[in-house]
């Protein structure tokens, strides 16, 4: 099963151990694994760092580094004050890295790689993230290209759709289940897609690919309100409320 060339940023479930690491590198073969620089600076401090009842090494993560295995990325200013509000405001019910590694895979428009379905099922619990689409697709580069185009797709419509809110005060989970009603058709007819690409090919594996949309309206309309970043920033922030989330399956 493997992601081709296209990337993906790291889950801690894929740093625990090199069985882990490796076997993820098996998904992203010909591409790159991917770090916000807040968390590895975190692990370089502590050396060792538990975050879902995972530990996490420095000796280890810092050879997959060195070795650039794995790339280490700063993740912009905004962005990691976007992910420190959506810790307090949730409680801390949802760990810091986990809220990193989200806005940087949105940021980069890459999927989020993890193991199991934990990650996914905090933020739907714990962030009234909502589910906005959904998709198994064989692990080969054309299905993830497809998959990866609507995620493109989906998150500038999402984000466009959720700007033009901003300022009325509509509930999130009404306009995530809009913005789906208005949308099916197409999503119906790019799995439909997706699935063909597929049929032709020896299939390589399977991931499950989750399209999660973030509640960061309370913090979006905050922005707004007291007129904290320009108005093509704040389009371009509500863009970075859709998450692709990929488990292999």
């Amino acid at each position: 099963m493997r992601v081709g060339e296209f990337g993906a940023v790291c889950d801690v479930s894929l740093l625990d151990g090199r069985e882990s690491f490796e076997r993820a590198r098996q998904f992203v073969d010909g591409g790159q694994l991917y770090l916000p620089s807040a968390t590895y600076s975190w692990l370089t401090r502590d050396k060792f760092i538990s975050v879902r009842g995972r530990g996490i090494g420095y000796s280890l993560v810092s050879q997959f580094v060195r070795d650039r295995q794995l790339l280490v990325v700063y993740l912009p200013e905004l962005l990691d004050e976007l992910s420190r509000r959506l810790l307090f405001e949730n409680e801390h019910e949802v760990p810091l890295t986990d809220l990193r590694a989200s806005m940087l895979a949105a940021h980069l428009q890459l999927p989020l790689l993890t193991f199991g379905g934990e990650f996914v099922e905090n933020l739907y619990e714990h962030m009234r993230a909502r589910n906005a689409w959904q998709l198994d697709v064989h692990a080969d580069k054309s299905s993830l290209q497809a998959a990866l185009e609507l995620y493109k797709e989906l998150a500038t419509d999402l984000g466009v759709y959720l700007s033009k809110h901003l300022d009325n005060g509509a509930e999130f989970g009404g306009l995530v289940e809009e913005f789906k009603r208005l949308r099916l058709d197409s999503l119906k007819t790019a799995t439909a897609s997706v699935r063909k690409l597929a049929q032709a090919r020896t299939n390589p594996g399977e991931l499950s690919l989750t399209y999660v949309a973030l509640d960061l309206m309370p913090i979006l309309r905050e922005y707004l309100e007291q007129q904290v970043v320009q108005p093509d920033i704040l389009r371009s922030l509500c863009e970075r409320a859709l998450l692709l989330i990929a488990i292999p399956r």
